[in-house]
């Protein structure tokens, strides 16, 4: 077996700076210049480009490099947002720009379907929301960031930077990024510090999710909250970096880095260094299906709460949950392939993968092909012998 790991997270870190960074692309024939100050700039410039594009039918915005567009108020068409919800096909320019809230009582932006919003060189902070997305909201619409950051923001509902999909059966709304990084984001009651995917699709290419906390899925959360039954939300993580989020919600909740109760799938890409306090799955929760492939789990921890609840599966949780209303969900599978489990803990074992289900219905599968899993605090894979492969 041969797995070539080496400088691996040398390499996702430079591609993300030389990517975040880089400036923006493909302008329309007929762009709108909002500049920085004036009678047609700031935020009432921002404010009045939008709506003049949701009328007519779609455009590009430019905004002023290294500006910021200081929002202050919730706009009367927003929605609770401090700019128009976008309804067409929109891009907004910028290069180094801020588009910032006052961390009051509204978002920055929201696309709702048939609108179609793709962002550039933009940072977006101080949103606060009392429903979903803090800094973005994407309601069954389209969502593209190129080369930008999502930080500072807060939801109380869930996706604290950014929170998109569909309250319906999905799969509806889509969600990319591209050398991308979500930041320093909070949902206090919900999932998704980071970004939350109800029953979308939301993929991460070449981008950085950070330091974010939430009840659960403290970096990311994908699915609708139902159990195993979350099929159609989709996650896919390529080349991506989820490091440092927490999960503090106790037993109750889980995924530091990542929760998925839809289809997950993780190539060339780090879970590092996050935390479920009390939870489960410091790295990784899953409770549906996920493949894993040439990915690092490494450093995450679930150590026990404030009160003392343990912590479980400290690099990944294959969890299984039963309300005992309906039929019994299907096990949760878990595939990890050509991939290194290594240096996390729990305090209440299952420190490197944890293969559980509550009530013991049935244990999950788990598949490990060409991964190592060592080095791990207590054990490596609880329960003992349920999962082919790991040992101790």
């Amino acid at each position: 077996m041969r797995i070539r790991f080496r400088g691996m997270l040398g390499v996702l870190a430079a591609g993300l700076v030389g990517v975040a960074f880089a400036a923006g692309s493909a302008y329309a024939s007929s762009p709108v210049n909002v500049p920085c100050t004036g009678a047609t700039g700031g935020a009432t410039g921002l404010v009045n480009a939008i709506s003049a594009d949701n009328s007519g039918g779609g455009g590009t915005i430019n905004l002023a490099a290294g500006c910021t567009y200081s929002l202050t108020t919730a706009n009367p068409v927003g929605s609770g947002n401090g700019l128009p919800v976008v309804t067409t096909a929109i891009t907004i320019n910028g290069r180094g720009t801020t588009i910032a809230g006052n961390n009051t009582d509204f978002r920055i932006l929201a696309v709702e379907s048939p609108g179609n919003l793709t962002l550039h060189g933009l940072t977006i902070t101080g949103g606060n929301s009392s429903s979903l997305g803090g800094g973005i909201a994407d309601l069954e619409g389209t969502l593209t960031l190129n080369a930008s950051v999502v930080r500072g923001n807060t939801a109380a509902q869930g996706g604290g930077g950014i929170g998109g999909g569909t309250m319906n059966t999905g799969p509806l709304g889509t969600i990319v990024l591209n050398g991308s990084l979500v930041l320093d984001n909070t949902t206090p009651g919900g999932g998704g510090g980071g970004i939350l995917n109800h029953a979308g699709t939301l993929t991460l290419n070449n981008s950085l999710v950070r330091d974010n906390t939430a009840f659960g899925g403290g970096g990311i959360a994908s699915g609708t909250g139902n159990g195993n039954t979350g099929g159609n939300s989709f996650l896919t993580l390529n080349w991506s970096i989820v490091e440092g989020n927490t999960a503090n919600g106790g037993p109750m909740s889980g995924g530091g880095g990542v929760v998925n109760g839809g289809t997950f799938v993780a190539n060339n890409s780090a879970v590092s260094n996050n935390s479920a306090l009390g939870g489960v799955g410091a790295g990784i929760l899953n409770h549906a299906n996920a493949t894993i492939t040439r990915t690092f789990v490494s450093g995450n921890s679930a150590p026990s709460d404030s009160v003392g609840d343990l912590g479980l599966g400290g690099g990944i949780a294959n969890f299984g949950f039963y309300t005992g209303i309906g039929p019994v969900p299907p096990p949760s599978v878990l595939v990890v392939n050509q991939s290194l489990v290594v240096g996390n803990s729990a305090s209440g074992g299952g420190g490197g993968i944890l293969n559980q289900a509550i009530p013991p219905v049935a244990l999950g599968t788990v598949t490990l092909d060409h991964t190592l899993v060592f080095l791990n605090h207590p054990d490596n894979c609880s329960p003992t012998g349920s999962i082919t492969g790991c040992f101790g």
